[in-house]
């Protein structure tokens, strides 16, 4: 029998920085599972995540569908074996660790349109920022050497986000958003163009691995909105109890706890 292939979102799906631990209620143990780049631990898993994560190596092929680019998905300490899409579905990772260079020729020209707009759009937010005094940032997250992929911007105090999201609003006001769109998951704000979507990279993947076997279970988790794109191209999915995206479906079906 061929193993099921389970799609899955990393950050607030698989694991968490220490900040969220607190909503599991546990002190310990914790399970190391990204680093920063001083190589120190910074996001981690908790008992029952970490035994979920090495049941799925064992029965499963395991397959990243991330935010986190490559450097970034370097430093995560699950070992996985496959494929990989990373930078919001911008990069797809071959087994054997090269780009799917189909992928990066699509994806590159598709972007070339946007790279002075992403650049301008970043540099307007920065300054936006430093006129407000709002302690926040945005960067431009690079693939494929120089490639601007998207804009992410982040308040260095997560308890202020309100800050961010309004000054978010009066930019897109005065730019307006043509081509591309937005998403927001707590202290977390990306303009991404409409070409990078997760959704994209997995529809071109499974074209390739249904070659291969057609009735291979496919499985997708994640845990926000912009996941949902996604997770609906998968014959089953799921998501955290304590999520943004089990928070909207409490919502749509008015359930109460």
């Amino acid at each position: 029998m061929n193993k099921p292939l389970f799609f899955l979102d990393l950050d607030d799906t698989l694991f968490q920085t220490k900040r969220k631990m607190g909503m599991y209620n546990q002190q310990s143990p914790f399970f190391p599972a990204a680093l920063d780049k001083k190589l120190e631990p910074r996001s981690f898993m908790t008992q029952e995540q970490n035994n979920f994560v090495n049941w799925l190596l064992e029965t499963a092929t395991l397959i990243p569908v991330t935010a986190r680019g490559t450097e970034e998905i370097s430093r995560v300490t699950i070992p996985f074996n496959s494929w990989k899409i990373t930078t919001h579905g911008a990069v797809i990772i071959k087994p054997n660790g090269d780009y799917d260079s189909e992928w990066q020729a699509k994806i590159s020209a598709q972007l070339e349109p946007y790279q002075q707009e992403i650049r301008e759009r970043q540099k307007h937010l920065t300054d936006a920022f430093n006129k407000a005094g709002i302690e926040a940032w945005a960067r431009i997250n690079y693939e494929y050497g120089d490639t601007a992929i998207y804009i992410v911007a982040k308040h260095s105090d997560s308890a202020k986000i309100d800050e961010l999201y309004a000054l978010a609003d009066e930019i897109d006001a005065e730019l307006g958003i043509e081509g591309f769109y937005v998403h927001r998951n707590s202290n977390n704000i990306a303009w991404l163009p409409k070409c990078i979507e997760k959704n994209l990279a997995l529809t071109f993947l499974l074209e390739q691995l249904k070659k291969e076997e057609e009735h291979t279970p496919i499985i997708g988790l994640g845990d926000s909105l912009s996941d949902y794109s996604f997770l609906k191209l998968c014959t089953w999915f799921g998501m955290p109890k304590q999520s943004q995206l089990s928070g909207k479906l409490d919502q749509c079906l008015n359930t109460t706890e």
